[in-house]
């Protein structure tokens, strides 16, 4: 059972993010602190009773937590936390899940950009005064990415705009879902995680932007990398 607003008592817990600095500025009636290393926090964790954190959580704080009802992950992924052990204590856990739908499908399309155009390679030709003659040979000079198929491991909210990215670059899409009825997402096949094997052939970039779940444990091992078209030589 939550305390009152007037006794209720926030933590924020991030090496670098100021959300309780942020958190301030809305001048509410309620308690709050931050702390920034998981020693201050170890400290401290005795007086919260909500607790929002990413990276500094470690399970053996619920033991040094006894108000404490509610943590708020500012990430999407929850699997840091012992699920069992907070349901024993009485604390719920919310996800941030869909925060970093934009970043993360834009960063995907970065890095694909990125090898296809060769940039990191073009970037280390420009620091060594290196200017590169012509090349005759297609597989060694940059590449377009329209055509290609890229294999999309997760349709949720980053694989499906990561789907909507790359149809916009003209690239095939190939996606993968739990629950194929849920509609396609903008990919343009879409198949189980059973079928992956078969589909890894034909793909030209792989993302995984599935969540790490007992299914999608080890998902790419060596027998997925050896279904893998090799890169140009």
């Amino acid at each position: 059972m939550f305390p009152s607003e007037s006794n209720l008592t926030v933590c924020f817990a991030h090496v670098a993010y100021q959300l309780q600095q942020r958190f301030a500025l809305r001048n509410l009636p309620i308690k709050n602190f931050g702390v920034t290393s998981y020693d201050e926090l170890d400290a401290r964790i005795g007086e919260a009773d909500v607790l929002v954190i990413s990276g500094l959580w470690r399970n053996e704080l619920t033991a040094r937590a006894p108000k404490l009802r509610f943590i708020q992950s500012i990430g999407a992924g929850t699997d840091q936390f012992d699920r069992a052990v907070l349901k024993e204590r009485g604390i719920r856990l919310a996800s941030a899940q869909g925060v970093n739908v934009n970043a993360v499908s834009e960063h995907v399309m970065s890095l694909i950009l990125a090898l296809a155009r060769r940039l990191p390679e073009a970037r280390d030709n420009q620091a060594k005064h290196v200017w590169r003659s012509m090349i005759s040979d297609p597989t060694q000079r940059e590449d377009e990415l329209g055509g290609k198929t890229l294999l999309v491991v997760g349709l949720g909210g980053i694989g499906g705009r990561l789907a909507r990215l790359a149809k916009a670059f003209d690239m095939r899409v190939i996606g993968i879902k739990r629950e194929l009825s849920k509609g396609t997402e903008d990919a343009d096949s879409v198949h189980t995680l059973a079928e992956l094997k078969t589909l890894l052939p034909q793909a030209d970039f792989v993302a995984l932007t599935c969540p790490l779940t007992r299914e999608t444990e080890n998902v790419i091992d060596a027998a997925a990398f050896a279904k893998m078209s090799p890169p140009p030589i």
